[in-house]
């Protein structure tokens, strides 16, 4: 698959991504599934979502080829996850603060695997 294939074609992958996370295969209430994975139509509702700190273990969020799930009962640590993998656990609160998310957004959306991988984003 491409990264330039929408979101919805990625759900089973990020499912499974998700069930194989240390902290995400303990939600239990709810379990996590793909349904968990919530679209954002927009950088600024992505924004939004992840402002919050009150989400359940497992809840997700996804924008374009992007994907995030909460790591943390209640916090702000999210497995990120590009396309068919997984390359790091972010924390969003200071980018949201300091008016930078947009911009790290930006940049993990046109960094290639490699960069991503090796955190150089």
């Amino acid at each position: 698959m491409s990264g330039q294939l929408m979101n919805e074609s990625w759900l089973d992958t990020w499912e499974k991504i998700g069930k194989q996370n240390h902290w995400i295969r303990k939600a239990y209430d709810p379990p996590f599934t793909k349904k968990m994975l919530e679209k954002c139509d927009s950088m600024e509702a992505l924004q939004e979502r992840l402002s919050r700190r009150c989400w359940c273990l497992g809840q997700g969020f996804f924008y374009q080829n992007l994907c995030f799930i909460n790591q943390m009962e209640g916090g702000d640590e999210w497995l990120t996850i590009k396309d068919d993998y997984a390359f790091e656990s972010i924390t969003f609160a200071d980018f949201i603060k300091r008016g930078v998310f947009p911009v790290l957004i930006e940049r993990l959306l046109r960094a290639s695997k490699e960069d991503c991988i090796k955190l150089k984003y």
